[in-house]
């Protein structure tokens, strides 16, 4: 939204509605008072560095209800005040397009059938994973309880972000054989990585059978020190959010 901002900032009006805490955990619970959502606005601003205002709703979500309740659309509106496109999830290649067809109708009516609600969830995929870091561990066993492997998800997309960002992360639309050739490649970075940690495992399964067996004793505390080496590796990090942004 940032390079969506630079190309449009002089002519459109951005505004970031914070509407609920996108990710709760146990560090960062659901609002109870209109004053965390204001402390939360204003770190998210600063943390984040937005150069337009970043607005808050009510507790109640009034604005969250109005426009339709979705975790993260985006609403165009025009120069009368009509909404002029809805983006289900926010997609900066296609609001651009949006924003290139309302100015060539004079900033007034409904463009590009004034709905989309295309997936758009490569962005999400990408960028999703300091939010919901954040939550952890609630936000990663909520995701995973609701959908199957959408935790791994974000976190997969923040370690092939710098290879994948050119494509995800874009506030223009890509022309097709270039995009295709990025999407080649993190497919073969991604392959090539699960091939890797595959013959690792492999690897380390062969050497543990050709170690000698340990007694009773030794076992019971190898497995003890395995625990609690995986109970000290979650952390929890402030302030995960789930916004909407209106134009105008």
């Amino acid at each position: 939204m940032k390079r969506l901002h630079a190309k449009w900032g002089h002519a459109v009006s951005f505004a970031t509605i914070l509407i609920r805490q996108g990710h709760p955990g146990p560090d960062v619970p659901p609002y109870q008072t209109f004053e965390e959502k204001q402390r939360d606005a204003r770190r998210h601003q600063w943390e984040d560095a937005i150069p337009w205002p970043v607005l808050v709703d009510d507790v109640a979500g009034t604005v969250h209800r109005a426009y339709g309740m979705l975790a993260d659309p985006t609403v165009l509106v025009d120069v009368d005040g009509t909404i002029a496109f809805y983006n289900a999830i926010t997609h900066a290649p296609t609001l651009d397009r949006a924003l290139s067809r309302l100015f060539r109708q004079q900033g007034r009516g409904v463009v590009l059938g004034g709905t989309d609600r295309k997936p758009h969830l490569l962005a999400t995929i990408v960028a999703g994973w300091p939010a919901l870091r954040r939550g952890l561990p609630q936000s990663a066993v909520d995701l995973e309880t609701a959908f199957p492997t959408t935790a791994l998800l974000p976190y997969m997309g923040d370690k092939l972000r710098p290879l994948v960002s050119p494509i995800a992360l874009r506030a223009t639309p890509l022309p097709r054989p270039k995009r295709t050739t990025i999407l080649a490649a993190a497919a073969a970075l991604a392959l090539g990585a699960m091939a890797l940690r595959a013959a690792r495992r492999q690897d380390e399964a062969h050497a543990a059978d050709a170690a000698p067996e340990v007694g009773d004793t030794g076992e019971a505390q190898s497995s003890l020190s395995s625990t609690r080496s995986g109970l000290s590796g979650s952390a929890a990090n402030p302030v995960p959010r789930s916004s909407s942004t209106t134009s105008s």
